[in-house]
């Protein structure tokens, strides 16, 4: 078949050191199926903040990006990111107009809610069939990261985005939520009344290579880690979702721990003065942007994994909770809802309340002596590779696809 997937926001595999999210995982499991899948992105990293070339790029015999112009910005919140949203939208239905050859199928996520209306909208009025992957709760979440005096003029910035959301809900042939509760908003937003083509598929990670004793003993030699320190490990981006300063101050309380040793991955130049203090404590160690064959490195000696969130973040079921739970490192959060579910079903993490640097630190004492050792961390990889495997998952998510396709 012939299936586009429209998908702004993610690395790509032409990029430098790519670590491949939904989108990315999705369109290869579909070219190795043996489909002619088009995925459609703009020119602007939103992880690096860098800018691609612009054009058309053939990865493999079945999958080839189309990279659509458009501008960057510096806040994942603001009025140019709603400018690119609406061009990157703008640009891939020009592009659709004037298509030669139709796809089978379009697949799209939210967000952004721009991208989804488009796709929905250009599919409807070619009849096609149309899937929507929700992937965050957007734009609801907007108000929450505003100032208070301006929420009402936010409210009214975003009643497009809702009526964007609401159309794209409605009028596709499939749902697809990363959780069921992620199902459940979107069939709401929609007033989706049959919802027997809705199915719920988690994000999912690729694993890299397991690291051999050898890469792990560089790995630390590198990052000054010794063989008797524990790693407590963050990896991701140092956007606003982020409680970074929970982080800082969790390390200040550990400082008289010789035997644990903070290890943040990411974009800290984005934020200067966080990095300048958490460079200034001997437990931490900042180790930039990593590629996937580093964070394979990183994750397979973390004993603990770190997931931050700010009380109001959108986040229910982030991707990091399965690339932590693939090489098997405990988790501890400050997400509810979904999260927690999930860490209480699987025993794979646990959760505090946010803003609480006196629970994180107790909560890291604690898995160290109780969740750190061997036997539980192969339990924890088990699990993984039972259920949430990218090949696994995506394989089923081509096999829902094409039968919507088909029928």
């Amino acid at each position: 078949m012939r299936i586009w997937v429209v998908r702004d926001l993610e690395p790509i595999p032409t990029d430098r050191d790519p670590r491949l999210f939904r989108a990315g995982m999705f369109a290869q499991a579909l070219a190795e199926s043996g489909h002619e899948t088009t995925w459609f992105t703009s020119t602007f990293s939103h992880y690096t903040r860098e800018n691609r070339p612009a054009g058309t790029f053939q990865v493999n015999d079945g999958l080839t990006i189309n990279v659509l112009p458009a501008p960057g910005y510096k806040s994942n919140i603001g009025l140019p990111r709603i400018i690119h949203n609406h061009l990157f939208a703008r640009r891939f239905l020009k592009h659709a107009n004037s298509a030669t050859v139709l796809p089978d199928l379009i697949v799209t996520d939210l967000p952004t809610t721009e991208t989804a209306s488009a796709a929905v909208g250009f599919a409807l009025r070619k009849n096609l069939p149309v899937v929507v992957s929700i992937r965050d709760l957007w734009p609801d979440f907007f108000a929450d990261f505003v100032p208070a005096w301006s929420r009402p003029a936010a409210r009214l910035v975003m009643k497009p985005l809702e009526a964007q959301a609401r159309f794209a809900c409605r009028h596709a042939t499939s749902l697809i939520g990363i959780s069921q509760g992620y199902l459940a908003w979107g069939q709401a937003k929609g007033g989706r009344c049959d919802t027997t083509r809705d199915r719920v598929f988690p994000l999912g990670y690729q694993r890299s290579a397991v690291p051999t004793s050898a890469e792990l003993e560089k790995f630390c030699l590198e990052l000054n880690v010794s063989p008797g320190q524990h790693l407590v490990s963050f990896i991701g981006s140092w956007g606003a979702t982020y409680d970074l300063e929970l982080l800082l101050e969790t390390a200040q309380k550990l400082s008289g721990r010789p035997d644990i040793v903070f290890l943040l991955a990411g974009n800290h130049a984005s934020r200067p003065r966080l990095s300048e203090a958490f460079s200034r404590l001997p437990n931490v160690r900042l180790a930039g942007w990593i590629g996937p064959e580093k964070v394979a490195a990183c994750l397979g000696h973390s004993a603990i994994g770190l997931l931050p969130y700010v009380a109001s973040a959108p986040q229910g079921l982030p991707n990091k909770i399965f690339e932590y739970m693939a090489y098997g490192a405990y988790q501890i959060a400050t997400l509810a809802g979904d999260a927690a579910a999930l860490y209480a079903e699987t025993g794979a993490g646990t959760t505090i309340p946010s803003r609480n640097p006196s629970a994180l630190a107790a909560a890291i004492e604690k898995a160290l002596v109780e969740k750190a050792g061997q036997s539980e961390r192969q339990r924890r990889i088990s699990i993984f590779d039972e259920r949430f495997d990218a090949r696994r998952i995506y394989r089923d998510m081509v096999a829902h696809v094409t039968a919507l396709a088909q029928r």
